[in-house]
């Protein structure tokens, strides 16, 4: 059996676990599963998040003198690029950060472990008004789309002009996604999406926090 068969299994097997064994129904043990994993990860997760908002910070701060250098070299490439980078080293910032981007890959598997095992679940199985999870269902669509625009509106580090945007499409997408697959994926997509939020508020709490502290430099 390849690792991947297996990751499949053991999330099948924490389901049934949750589900049969502890008494929680198949939609609440998604919901159980989906904040037990999402916790078990969640060194990597905000290790990424926390360097991607000191950083996003960084940037937002750093405009008008960007705004500048695009203005004054804007037509050399080769002179944009050394005034750029010149100012990300200054302000301690990488032009490529490596490690955020690890970070994100790594949660990849815990996405689509969700995704495939819960494709083969829940047939005639009820959850609250929802007569088959197995089955999409137009509210729990809904909720998938308001949780999206939640975790996409708590983030303090977009831009207004692009706030909108952010909150909007990812909230519409999520909602036609989940109108498509079974009512399981929406059950676990909104509680993913209400642990994001509520990681990202924690994480803003911890970096306004140590600015005001002096701990850390925008």
């Amino acid at each position: 059996m390849d690792i991947w068969a297996i990751w499949l299994d053991a999330i099948l097997r924490l389901l049934g676990f949750l589900s049969s064994e502890v008494g929680l129904g198949l939609g609440f043990a998604i919901v159980a599963a989906t904040l037990l994993l999402r916790t078990a990860i969640l060194p990597i997760s905000w290790s990424a998040a926390y360097r991607g908002s000191v950083r996003q910070r960084k940037m937002l701060r750093l405009q008008p003198e960007l705004q500048a250098i695009r203005d004054r070299y804007g037509r050399d490439p080769q002179a944009y690029m050394q005034r750029v980078s010149a100012l990300y080293r200054k302000h301690g910032i990488a032009v490529f950060d490596g490690k955020s981007l690890v970070g994100g890959l790594a949660q990849t598997p815990l996405f689509l472990g969700m995704y495939h095992a819960l494709q083969g679940v829940g047939d005639g199985v009820r959850f609250l008004w929802v007569s088959s999870l197995s089955k999409p269902d137009l509210w729990l669509a809904v909720i998938a789309g308001l949780t999206t625009a939640l975790a996409m509106a708590v983030s303090p580090d977009v831009s207004e002009q692009m706030r909108l945007f952010i909150i909007v499409v990812p909230a519409v997408v999520a909602t036609f996604a989940a109108l498509k697959f079974c009512s399981a994926l929406a059950v676990y997509w909104a509680a993913s999406n209400c642990y994001s939020a509520a990681q990202t508020v924690a994480l803003r709490f911890v970096v306004e926090r140590r600015i005001r502290a002096g701990t850390l430099k925008i």
